[in-house]
């Protein structure tokens, strides 16, 4: 049976779908592990040894600060590669020269004694995450038929949940060497990008028309698409997930030491141990969703489906406040997100309003999940200095993945 194809699909060189799968896994993986292991382990714990009483402020402030920086370069990231032409494609100056910019920047992040010195350099690693996270998110709707989408977006979900896996696991071995768990992580990071850029390489697009490089033409690229409604839906339901899953995931780390109240380092093999559950059962519902999902061409159901997930998994915790309830946090929410990774990208990809316009309006998405990790840290702090401890904290992620919920029936043009 022939594919739909976009447009932006024809220009593109015939690279098999497998390959193009190979190269998502690498590039995406490529993005998400440096990210986990400084948000999830690495910063939490070089924080809590600088301002062990004001921890969670801190952590707060440095994340929203590093989360504004990705907001804004990756929407300019998305644009330029927009705009880029090279015998490698548009895409791939940006996932391999993003990937070396991070590499380099994170050398002194562990190295510095001030927390402004560390939140610049940290900054510096978000800010080459962000090109290559921008230009990978392009392959998708490019590169990938409709009909292919769900079951690609499934090793989309799968290799963010590789990484995040991971990243969190690099960073609880390396607690006590912070330099040595940063760079590796970001040289390993390099390796995958340049590896994503080999097996499922860009049509060189030297001879293509480009508008000239004026800030005028680029500011004119920077802009909100109109009348999009569903691509609106789609933003403020994932930002609200986005919100939710972080208020929790971006403090286990301090749920762990202050809400189950074990040592740092326990706390760091717990984290680990939990991601490896948690991968593992993501991988069970991305294999399952992605699939499933293309055979019934449907997306919303599955949508709906994991957000549920996630709420349950969110609650458990809250009401077993044990390490076995942190568990039960890492299965059901591992099912959870594997489904909705494998399912949102395609969903994502199947409202974009501009074929000419993709790398920017897929940035313009990716705003939900950076603009989302500046606001949960904010929000949990803000609950957590209530003086009742964490538990406000999972309340609050349970409200905003309900709006998260409530966004996806509006979405009219996906079924």
């Amino acid at each position: 049976m022939s594919a739909v194809i976009t447009p932006s699909l024809k220009s593109h060189r015939q690279v098999g779908m497998v390959r193009i799968g190979l190269g998502l896994l690498l590039g995406t993986i490529a993005y998400t592990a440096p990210i986990s292991a400084g948000i999830s382990v690495l910063l939490p714990a070089r924080i809590a040894q600088m301002f062990p009483d004001d921890k969670v402020q801190m952590l707060a402030l440095l994340t929203i600060i590093a989360s504004i920086v990705s907001l804004v370069t990756v929407v300019a990231f998305g644009t330029f590669s927009d705009l880029t032409r090279s015998r490698f494609g548009s895409r791939t100056p940006w996932i391999v020269g993003g990937a070396l910019a991070s590499a380099i920047f994170v050398i002194p992040v562990a190295l510095v004694d001030g927390y402004a010195a560390m939140t610049f350099w940290w900054c510096l690693v978000v800010a080459g995450v962000s090109a290559t996270a921008a230009a990978v998110a392009t392959i998708l709707p490019e590169r990938v038929p409709v009909s292919k989408r769900a079951t690609l977006s499934a090793v989309v979900g799968v290799a963010v949940l590789v990484g995040t896996a991971l990243g969190t696991i690099v960073g609880s071995l390396f607690v006590t060497d912070m330099q040595a768990g940063f760079i590796i992580i970001c040289a390993s990071g390099l390796v995958m990008a340049l590896a994503s850029a080999v097996v499922a390489p860009d049509t060189p697009n030297t001879g293509a028309t480009r508008a000239r490089p004026r800030v005028r033409v680029i500011l004119s690229t920077i802009r909100f698409p109109r009348r999009a409604p569903d691509f609106y839906w789609a933003l403020w339901g994932r930002l609200a997930l986005v919100i939710g899953y972080f208020m929790v995931n971006g403090f286990q780390f301090y749920i762990f030491t202050d809400y189950l109240h074990v040592s740092e380092e326990a706390a760091a093999a717990a984290l680990g141990l939990n991601s490896i559950i948690f991968l593992a059962t993501a991988l069970v519902g991305a294999a399952v969703t992605g699939p499933v999902s293309d055979h019934f061409g449907r997306r919303k159901a599955f949508v709906i489906l994991a957000s549920v997930l996630a709420i349950i998994a969110v609650a458990i915790p809250a009401i077993i406040p044990t390490q076995a309830g942190m568990i039960g946090f890492a299965i059901v929410g591992g099912l959870a997100f594997g489904s909705y990774y494998a399912v949102d990208a395609a969903l994502t990809s199947e409202v974009l309003p501009d074929v000419d316009t993709q790398g920017r309006d897929l940035a313009l998405l990716n705003t939900a999940n950076t603009g989302g990790q500046a606001i949960a840290p904010a929000a949990s702090a803000a609950l957590v200095a209530i003086g009742i401890g964490f538990f406000p904290v999972f309340i609050g992620a349970i409200v905003f993945m309900g709006i998260a919920i409530a966004c996806v029936p509006p979405i009219k043009s996906v079924r």
